[in-house]
């Protein structure tokens, strides 16, 4: 099933749309992203050789982001995640999700083999990166008070074109991040999302912040043309921020792609990978035009 469309407003309006020209200049920020590989859940080792075989995804990044749960298990997960990072040949950030903060000791080992903070700022190429980890276990997990004010702080300090990745995505975006439980209860799917409340916060957030272009999660495990019974695809567009989920790599049918995300000067541009077929899934493009704050001269 296609994802849901993205309705536009006139030509003119900086809005995501699908179907964009596929073309990149030189100098443009290229980020791989991909999620939820759970090395070690059920034995499996899912779509992870597929992914390192993919010379795109090896080669051409500026930064290639692990979004969450690499580990399937508990702390003898960590053998397969150390070995599967060191095949990695692109720059990488590997996030926390909430697989990694099971119990403290696996967030603890997390941290050892990440070298990774649980919030961060990388500003690469005149673009702001912001990473929320995620610092505890389960399935629709908060993001309380003094992260949003850290939140606020980074993106008041100083105005950039700005990415956010964080492991859950907000409520009532994204394939799985309504309010299943009170919906449908007692059936599969319990809720898998920041909870309402919380994400009312970020919401207000994101909207005296417009300069914040994406949000990327993972966690719900969606096909990328996938659709809820509510209605929610894998992308969703609300004020100036595209929401975007990342499939599952590895846990309970997986599907081997990724997403790329490529800054240019005068817009910012999607792309789906298979990694079966070491192919673009045209079909699934996005765009956003506008002028963002990208600078090549950046080192």
């Amino acid at each position: 099933m296609p994802d849901k469309p993205i309705k536009t407003r006139g030509k003119d309006y900086d809005i995501w749309r699908a179907k964009p020209e596929q073309n990149s200049p030189e100098g443009s920020l290229t980020l791989g992203v991909i999620s939820d590989l759970h090395l070690g859940a059920d034995g499996t080792q899912g779509y992870s050789e597929l992914f390192l075989r993919d010379s795109v995804m090896q080669q051409d990044l500026d930064l290639l982001v692990l979004n969450g749960d690499l580990i399937g298990k508990g702390m003898e997960s960590f053998p397969l995640v150390e070995q599967f990072l060191t095949k990695i040949h692109s720059v990488s950030y590997y996030l926390s999700g909430n697989t990694e903060a099971r119990t403290e000791e696996t967030l603890k080992r997390y941290h050892e083999v990440s070298n990774r903070p649980l919030d961060d700022v990388v500003w690469l190429k005149g673009i702001r990166l912001i990473f929320l980890g995620v610092a505890e276990y389960g399935h629709e997990i908060p993001i309380v008070q003094d992260r949003v004010d850290w939140l606020e702080e980074q993106l008041s300090d100083k105005t950039a074109t700005t990415i956010v990745f964080h492991h859950l995505p907000l409520a009532d975006t994204v394939y799985n991040s309504g309010d299943l439980i009170s919906l449908f209860p007692g059936e599969y799917p319990f809720n898998t999302r920041v909870p309402a409340s919380d994400s009312s916060a970020i919401r207000d957030l994101l909207r005296r912040h417009p300069e914040v272009k994406l949000w990327v999660s993972g966690h719900t495990h969606p096909d990328h043309r996938a659709v809820d019974r509510l209605g929610n695809a894998t992308t969703h567009r609300e004020a100036d921020c595209l929401h975007l989920a990342v499939t599952n790599l590895g846990y309970k049918n997986p599907t081997p792609q990724g997403r790329l995300i490529v800054v240019e000067r005068e817009r910012i541009l999607i792309r789906t990978r298979s990694f079966k077929t070491n192919q673009w899934v045209n079909e699934l493009s996005y765009e956003c035009p506008g002028a963002t704050t990208l600078s090549t001269l950046e080192k």
